[in-house]
């Protein structure tokens, strides 16, 4: 289901529903997360999508789980993390400004702007590098060569939306949000999301001529190509590699960021942007926009959604900041409230012998507990305490089936 689809919003100012895309670009749905390891949908006690948006004349406040709320989450193939709400609260200025001085680093992993369903964009570095003394990537390694992510884990990331958890459970995306755009190529992309500096993020598509919404439609090409090397021993810029990178033979070219360098030959600047007219942002002005890169068969392509800087000016604190009081607030309205989901208590959570279960004041149809692999390991009608001695260390989920619907809960096994 496409974005266009899925706007319930209810805002106290009659200006909210003016066409100020910063405010009513976002999803806002009625319904709690969900997700699937391969066995059955698991209903998460989180909503999804983005729950309040908040803005004053400066900025815009966006409150999230960090859940996607329009598709199912998962299966994530050779990933063992679940997703869990991460009670975000975004900041974007309003009115974005170029950073005409140095210009502020774009993270190689960790949140670097949000799309409009509250999913946070992570960055294209997968936080490991190459190590020559061992010869592998590694967390800790020589911080020369940094694996792509999209590369490296984009079989671990789901086929509905192309996201997935992290050890922590934050969901997110590294590239291609399948779920917030049409594949078509007919017309403009809307806007997937926004940068942490405030400028816009729209799917693959824009006007073939920058500042003319009459030059039809093309795939917006970004100006980075893999580089013309033989070994790595320089770097992009042309520095010396101290101590040098793996050979290619034993890491493809294109395994590393490093790998490619900008050239210009694309739509696309250095940021992965242009400045053009869009249907939210027209003419004569128009707006700076980044552009999520993907190559003519539709499969992501380097550098995926931002590159190693940002276009404008930066503020923001990331995912966890404070509404001030001077703000108008609108929010998703009619979102059921599971009460003997909300009233459940497990203890002691992290277990080692067994669980103990209270249930509030609605007992489920049955217990069951999935491991992270989605296999059942235990089924049964509920009961006070649930053993969970046999049970191999690690994260499991005590899904709660009441009726038709399954709610869950997070356990630790020691």
């Amino acid at each position: 289901m496409k974005r266009n689809l899925l706007f319930i919003v209810l805002m106290s100012c009659s200006t909210f529903l003016l066409a100020q895309p910063e405010l009513d670009s976002w999803i806002m749905t009625t319904g709690y997360a969900k997700y699937t390891t391969g066995g059955p949908t698991i209903t998460m006690a989180d909503s999804g999508d983005v729950q309040r948006v908040c803005y004053n004349t400066t900025d815009v406040y966006i409150q999230a789980t960090g859940l996607a709320g329009t598709y199912t989450m998962g299966p994530w193939v050779g990933n063992p993390n679940i997703p869990s709400g991460q009670n975000y609260t975004f900041r974007l200025p309003r009115n974005p400004q170029q950073q005409t001085g140095p210009k502020t680093t774009v993270p190689l992993f960790g949140s670097v702007g949000v799309a409009v369903n509250g999913v946070v964009f992570f960055g294209y570095g997968d936080a490991r590098s190459y190590k020559a003394s061992t010869g592998t990537n590694e967390p800790n390694g020589d911080g020369n060569w940094y694996s792509d992510a999209w590369v490296s884990e984009g079989s671990t990331m789901d086929g509905n939306g192309n996201g997935h958890p992290q050890q922590q459970g934050a969901y997110h995306y590294h590239a291609n949000p399948i779920q917030l755009y049409s594949t078509a190529g007919t017309s403009h992309s809307p806007i997937i999301g926004f940068a942490y500096d405030g400028y816009p993020v729209y799917g693959p598509f824009g006007y073939a001529n920058a500042m003319d919404s009459t030059s039809g439609i093309s795939r917006m090409v970004p100006g980075y190509t893999l580089r013309s090397i033989t070994d790595r021993s320089t770097l992009p810029g042309g520095s010396p590699s101290v101590p040098a990178g793996p050979s290619l033979s034993a890491y493809a070219l294109g395994t590393y960021i490093q790998d490619y360098e900008f050239t210009g030959t694309g739509d696309l600047d250095e940021y992965n942007g242009r400045w053009c007219v869009t249907p939210e942002y027209p003419g004569p002005v128009g707006t700076y926009a980044y552009f999520m890169s993907t190559d003519s068969n539709g499969d992501p392509k380097f550098p995926y959604l931002f590159a190693a800087e940002y276009y404008g000016q930066v503020t923001t604190t990331g995912t966890n900041n404070t509404i001030p009081g001077n703000v108008t607030c609108g929010m998703v309205t009619n979102v059921p409230q599971l009460q003997q989901h909300e009233e459940v208590n497990i203890y002691p959570n992290p277990a080692s012998d067994q669980i103990t279960i209270e249930y509030g004041n609605q007992l489920p149809n049955q217990v069951i507990v999935m491991n992270a692999l989605g296999e059942v390991v235990y089924s049964d009608q509920p009961a006070q305490t649930v053993n969970v001695s046999r049970l191999p260390a690690g994260i499991y989920q005590l899904i709660l089936q009441y009726d038709n619907q399954l709610v869950n809960h997070k356990f630790v096994k020691h």
